[in-house]
């Protein structure tokens, strides 16, 4: 079963990005993605009909069809890794017929070994991939020197006859039922990096027909580091094999060894076919949410069966049980870890918040003539990380997730349409003076999903008093890093209950409702900071239209213009049924 009943939400006309590819735009780090294009583009988009009725035009725009039918092995009857290199976007290497030892490419393809031919063995050029420091506290770029790493090269060499391992002496058996796929990317040790460099490509990659699902992927990092978790989930929902490093799959381990990375169940070095993409950061797909729903639809029936499980669970660690109640608007705070708390970006006042929240008087709630559909507030705390399959239970069943700056806010695309993001900053990190705004928001802002199917709010903080510094911050070590706004990131923060109690109200009034969401937007009310000011000034939200943005003088009177909105009564009430199969 379909998350969207009669909505093909997988649909994958990327127009846009075929022209992009066509203009060249497909470079490198940050600078050179097209910001202003990007801003035309959804401002063009910028629309306020019904969540549903447009996201059914936008979603299901025509494609070539795929060429990847599935085929079987006639010798092994294995099902056949397929790829369809008309459907490549970055100029992916392909390798025939070669071996993996140690972190190295061995080839043997006649093509190209100095033995038989005068061709050249293709490379992979790795090196201009950057990553931070990877530690228990976080990304690297805290450290003076741990930001912006750069990879080894990729060795690749043809074969010999000094090879030390005997299977790689001779004439090796070259597997076709396994076939492994290099991806590389920036910063593969920090989440939301992951997620918008590399993994929603790879999901439109799959969409569009470049793979099936029966590679086996194996993500960049550097020799003799893990893959992180979160990496090996995402990935999870692109392959029927298990997602490993390259060091792991070319480790010198005796073929007997048992392998969930291959068809054969076991150690296998050699194969037929192997492929090594660099992914950039581009404007092809950008569909952030679509590809957070295509691993929910692939994680379902796991997370479905070990509901009661994620019950007791909740119910043992936080006291809590979520209610079923679609009259409640249901809210979950991203609470951190103690190694991620001792680094910063905690709520102080997490606790306290909660309680404020579910003891809500009359006052704090949606008043009776809004006719919003929720009643009563439900807020509770979660660790996310711990458990990936358990947050994306969580996240089917909540209505807005609120957490500081940062990679957990990425779970927010595993809600359901209408769903919303909270995000706080601490002081002398606001989207003012910083680029906070390029991560979350735009995430939640993507002009290839409008109208936008998760809405984004945000406090920022402007009272000193409201932040304590974090660990870096505090300590400031020579060698830790000097950038201002590195500590101001991780400070920790206090949010206020007005503040709090505002959003609330906000999402409770918008009623996952993208009209309504969009007048609050223009109006600047859906972003403020700790004392309900306007967080950010007219015509500096690059993802709407300028000419519509606004300073609102009454926050009360931008509430009854939205409320002049007609509910979207479809994405409430898909929004109440529980998910099943």
């Amino acid at each position: 079963m379909r998350l969207w009943p009669d909505l093909d939400l997988w649909g994958h006309g990327d127009a846009a990005a075929e022209h992009s590819t066509a203009a060249g735009t497909h470079g490198g780090f940050r600078g050179s993605y097209d910001w202003e294009a990007e801003a035309r583009e959804e401002a063009e988009a910028a629309d306020s009909g019904g969540l549903f009725h447009l996201l059914r035009k936008i979603l299901q725009e025509e494609e070539q069809p795929s060429k990847l039918t599935e085929e079987k092995d006639p010798a092994t009857g294995c099902p056949l890794p397929k790829v369809d290199m008309e459907k490549d976007r970055y100029n992916c290497v392909v390798w025939k017929k070669v071996c993996v030892d140690q972190n190295v490419i061995v080839s043997y393809d006649p093509e190209t070994h100095p033995k038989h031919s005068m061709g050249t063995i293709p490379y992979l050029n790795v090196t201009e991939i950057m990553y931070n420091l990877p530690s228990k506290y976080g990304i690297g770029d805290r450290y003076r020197k741990g930001s912006a790493l750069r990879f080894p090269a990729l060795y690749v060499r043809p074969s010999n006859d000094m090879e030390e391992e005997p299977e790689l002496q001779g004439d090796p058996k070259f597997s076709v039922c396994t076939m492994p796929m290099l991806l590389y990317a920036h910063y593969p040790f920090n989440a939301a990096e992951t997620y918008r460099y590399i993994f929603e490509k790879l999901v439109t990659l799959q969409l569009a027909g470049f793979f099936n699902k029966h590679l086996t992927l194996v993500p960049g990092v550097p020799p003799g580091t893990r893959v992180p978790s979160y990496t090996k989930f995402w990935y999870g929902s692109l392959t029927d094999k298990a997602v490993i490093s390259l060091s792991e799959l070319s480790a010198r381990k005796p073929p007997s060894e048992p392998s969930n990375a291959t068809w054969e169940g076991r150690h296998v070095r050699c194969f037929e076919t192997m492929l090594g993409c660099r992914v950039r950061y581009d404007r092809y797909g950008l569909k952030f949410y679509r590809a957070a729903q295509y691993v929910v639809d692939h994680y379902k029936p796991q997370y479905l069966s070990q509901s009661a499980s994620f019950e007791q669970r909740l119910l043992a660690t936080r006291k809590v049980a979520i209610p079923d109640d679609p009259a409640v608007l249901k809210l979950v705070f991203i609470s951190r870890n103690d190694d991620q708390s001792a680094v910063g970006r905690t709520i102080l006042n997490e606790a306290e918040l909660v309680q404020l929240c579910n003891a809500a008087p009359v006052g704090d709630l949606p008043p009776a003539a809004w006719g919003s559909p929720y009643k009563k507030f439900f807020c509770f705390a979660h660790t996310f990380g711990e458990s990936q399959l358990m947050d994306v239970w969580v996240m089917r069943k909540v209505d807005a997730i609120l957490g500081m700056h940062g990679a957990g806010l990425t779970n927010g695309l595993y809600m359901k349409p209408g769903g919303a993001i909270i995000e706080v900053r601490p002081f002398g990190f606001s989207g003012r003076e910083s680029w906070a705004n390029r991560y979350a928001r735009f995430k939640a802002s993507t002009p290839a999903e409008m109208p936008w199917p998760i809405h984004w709010y945000g406090i920022d903080t402007f009272n000193a008093s409201l932040s304590e510094p974090g660990m870096f911050e505090k300590e400031d070590k020579p060698h830790f890093s000097k950038f201002r706004v590195i500590k101001a990131r991780d400070r920790h923060v206090r949010i206020t209950w007005p503040s709090m109690r505002h959003q609330l109200l906000t999402v409770a009034l918008t009623a996952r409702t993208h009209a309504r969401y969009m007048s609050l937007r223009y109006g600047g009310t859906y972003y403020i900071t700790d004392t309900l000011e306007q967080a950010e000034w007219p015509g500096n939200d690059p993802h709407v239209k300028k000419d519509l943005q606004r300073n609102f003088t009454s926050i009360q009177a931008e509430w009854d213009l939205a409320l002049k909105i007609p509910m979207d009564q479809a994405a409430l009430d898909f929004a109440a049924q529980p998910d099943k199969m």
